[in-house]
């Protein structure tokens, strides 16, 4: 384990001296070493557009991926009658978020996707809360990643206030706990495309 202390001593506008503090920094070096930074970190001076375009739910036991050595989807091969589903993004009603998730044996990140939904079929709301699901995530930047692929989505959260959020019902998926979390993969532009392709 490596451990780095940082010492630091801050005086703010009114000169007060506020003591030294310490910040312990833990470096797991089996996982470190396996996945080492290889290129810079640039930002321009572009004003990048936020948010998610859409997304497309696709069922876990009706689609599997081929994969390249960098763990890019390469290829995505549909069982007969299952297709992609379209979530309409509108006004930021879909939202990804990430945090870090970290085992003893890998670092990945925890990963949810939440969106607005109707109320008004029962039927679908079912279908919603007991699936397992991939995610095809398409941004309004126009970047298109994948959320899922290492630990497929579940319904985590089924949010629903009949005097308010217009009768919508909030969704949230996730991987169940204790999976060993997921990466925002990507995906190869012609196979994002026949995913899209395929939405209902």
């Amino acid at each position: 384990m490596l451990l780095l202390i940082l010492e630091s001593s801050i005086n703010n506008k009114r000169g007060w001296d506020i003591n030294p503090a310490l910040f312990f920094i833990s470096n797991n070096m089996g996982k470190g070493c396996l996945n080492k930074l290889d290129r810079s970190i640039k930002v321009d001076c572009k004003i990048t557009p936020v948010g998610v375009k859409n997304i497309y739910l696709m069922h876990t036991s009706g689609i599997t991926f081929t994969f390249d050595a960098g763990g890019t989807v390469t290829k995505a091969t549909f069982a007969n009658g299952f297709k992609s589903y379209l979530v309409e993004g509108y006004k930021q009603n879909i939202q990804v978020t990430t945090s870090v998730l970290s085992t003893d044996a890998s670092q990945k990140l925890a990963v949810s996707v939440s969106f607005k939904m109707p109320s008004s079929s029962a039927s679908l709301m079912k279908s919603v809360l007991l699936g397992s699901y991939y995610v095809l995530v398409e941004s309004n930047s126009g970047v298109i990643y994948m959320v899922g692929v290492q630990a497929p989505l579940e319904c985590s959260g089924f949010d629903f206030d009949s005097n308010g959020n217009a009768g919508l019902v909030t969704v949230t998926l996730s991987a169940p706990e204790g999976s060993a979390g997921n990466y925002l993969t990507g995906i190869l532009s012609e196979v994002s495309k026949a995913i899209i392709s395929k939405a209902a």
